[in-house]
């Protein structure tokens, strides 16, 4: 995939918690994901169509996702709850929407769906046979989190 895909979306997310949660993600090596299970325990879904197809992932570990998400809300969390899984879905719509700004500002057409949120310690998310996934890993204060890239760039 190439990197001009793929940095939108390492953009977006640290704009985003810099941004909503005025948390500074620590970003590591990016890697080549070759399961399907989630990185961590709370995971926000959006799926992209056009030129760019496929989806996007955070996956937050419980600890960093009650941080951010009590950041992003201005007000403690201290269980995963109808709140959390909302802010996870909110977050992960909005690195969607900032990397569709920069994608679209360098001539791709794409489309978002609405977000969807998973929880639990052992979920799966299953890509399409036949496209890439990347993971990106983050880490905040209160623990990591990853953004996984599964995309495939039309022709």
């Amino acid at each position: 995939m190439r990197a001009e895909i793929l940095n939108p979306f390492i953009a977006a997310t640290v704009d985003v918690l810099t941004t909503m949660a005025g948390i500074d993600p620590r970003r590591g090596s990016p890697s080549v994901k070759r399961e399907n299970g989630a990185s961590f325990d709370v995971s926000g879904l959006v799926g992209l169509s056009g030129q760019v197809k496929g989806f996007v992932v955070l996956s937050f570990r419980e600890s960093a996702v009650l941080h951010v998400v009590s950041e992003f809300l201005g007000e403690p969390v201290g269980e995963v709850n109808e709140h959390v899984r909302d802010a996870v879905g909110e977050l992960t719509n909005m690195v969607a929407g900032g990397a569709k700004r920069a994608l679209a500002d360098a001539g791709y057409e794409l489309k978002i769906s609405v977000p969807s949120v998973v929880v639990g310690a052992d979920h799966t998310i299953t890509r399409p046979s036949g496209v890439p996934c990347f993971e990106i890993p983050f880490e905040t204060d209160a623990g990591p989190f990853s953004v996984e890239l599964c995309l495939k760039l039309e022709a």
